[in-house]
């Protein structure tokens, strides 16, 4: 998570979830306000969309990200997990935020057997998958910090108090920016008639269209060129939030390598899973289990999510579509 900047939105980009948004009755009496921008926060392009909010609404939304990257980017020197990272071995203080979401994290990773950890850090720091280098580490690198990915070593103390072990890092990528978009749903829910925020993987709807009816989010085909859509979900006040092999990689020696890291192996996951999606009222939950999934492969993630009894879609990496039981937000 680096830098931030912001401007009215013309072109949002390419974004891993694309929105098919069809506003209709333009010619009603009623006027409903509409207000798009878009920044980049957390590596990634951010955008809000709100609909008949408050004016302060959006510039309270871009002043929450300014804070959350500040304390929970581990690029950002003195953030809480730059702190921790380098605290070798001895207690830090940090917000309550920070606390909060490791004590999620620590209660996720042993949900999933470990397929979704924060401790990937030291590993996946020797990776290179968006500066060009394709960088990758040796068998030797590798398999000497295989030890301390462990999320469970995180020791969690009174006062907002966190300790690693000493040479353990944490990298919170796969589950603070659903922290985040929760707590920024949470902020708009109450300001506006509708929303669309979206922190790349990770969307957030609330409300509904100008129109009342629901929104529809498109998700990526991992086979297809950047920005075709493989399906489209039908949503109301929920996050949608997805997971793929597509987001970051790169191809060395005929073999392509992406970033979503198996935490036993260190090596990029090879499960059947392209793409996980999962819909629910907590983005922070859905953020770390999306990525779990892509990690345990089909079999052991439709157990899981049914097991908690939340709805997922798997995108297989032979193109076909699974999903829980009864999944209700298909629309195609």
């Amino acid at each position: 998570m680096t830098g931030s900047n912001r401007k009215p939105i013309l072109k949002t980009g390419a974004l891993l979830l694309c929105f098919l948004l069809t506003i209709s009755g333009c010619a009603q009496a009623k006027r409903v306000e509409r207000a798009s921008e878009v920044g980049y926060f957390f590596n990634t392009i951010v955008t809000i969309t709100l609909y008949d909010a408050d004016e302060a609404l959006m510039s309270d939304i871009w002043d929450a990200c300014r804070r959350y990257e500040k304390i929970l980017s581990k690029t950002v020197e003195d953030s809480d997990v730059d702190r921790l990272n380098r605290a070798d071995g001895s207690p830090v203080t940090v917000e309550p935020e920070t606390w909060s979401i490791l004590a999620r994290a620590k209660e996720l990773s042993a949900k999933t057997g470990g397929a979704f950890s924060v401790t990937i850090a030291p590993i996946s720091a020797l990776w290179d998958f968006t500066g060009g280098t394709k960088r990758m580490p040796s068998d030797e690198e590798r398999l000497a910090l295989l030890h301390l990915i462990d999320d469970s070593q995180i020791e969690l103390m009174d006062h907002n108090q966190v300790r690693l072990p000493a040479g353990m890092m944490i990298d919170l990528g796969g589950i603070a920016k659903g922290y985040i978009a929760d707590q920024i749903a949470a902020m708009v829910q109450p300001r506006c008639a509708g929303a669309i925020c979206n922190f790349g993987g990770n969307v957030y709807v609330i409300g509904s269209k100008p129109d009342g009816s629901a929104f529809r989010v498109g998700i990526r085909d991992p086979q297809g060129e950047e920005g075709s859509i493989k399906c489209v979900l039908t949503v109301r006040d929920t996050s949608v939030v997805t997971s793929g092999v597509y987001e970051r990689w790169f191809e060395l020696d005929g073999k392509v390598y992406h970033h979503i890291l198996d935490p036993q192996t260190g090596l990029p996951s090879e499960s059947d899973v392209a793409g996980a999606t999962i819909v629910t009222g907590s983005s922070m939950d859905a953020d770390a289990l999306a990525t779990a999934c892509v990690v345990l492969g089909s079999a052991e993630s439709i157990k899981l999510l049914e097991s908690i009894g939340l709805p997922g879609l798997l995108i297989l990496r032979d193109g076909s579509v699974l999903t829980t039981t009864d999944f209700p937000y298909l629309n195609n």
